[in-house]
């Protein structure tokens, strides 16, 4: 699957660029789980149903659980680490394609 998008175009890169780069930030806890779910968000819509190099809708559903939750900031946090580790995962691979 990671094969196949070695055509990536610029603004898709930058897209999952961006993506890798708020999750550092999360984990460094420069922003909260909110900013991390609202930019996959914009990304997948940005991204557009043709890009078919990864499925950002799972990580959409799971973070929007969290950060609609009556819990910490904190516990926000470490909850979005643990269901974008794969996606963090993922993306260092595709992004060093």
């Amino acid at each position: 699957m990671l094969e196949e998008n070695k055509h990536m175009n610029e603004a898709e890169r930058k897209l999952l660029e961006n993506i890798f780069d708020a999750l550092d930030r999360l984990f460094d806890k420069k922003c909260n789980a909110i900013d991390v779910y609202a930019l996959i968000f914009a990304s997948e819509k940005a991204l557009g149903e043709s890009f078919t190099a990864i499925e950002l809708g799972g990580y959409i559903i799971e973070l929007n659980k969290i950060v609609r939750s009556v819990e910490s900031d904190e516990f926000q946090r470490e909850e979005a680490l643990k269901v974008t580790n794969s996606l963090r995962d993922t993306l260092n691979k595709l992004l060093s394609l």
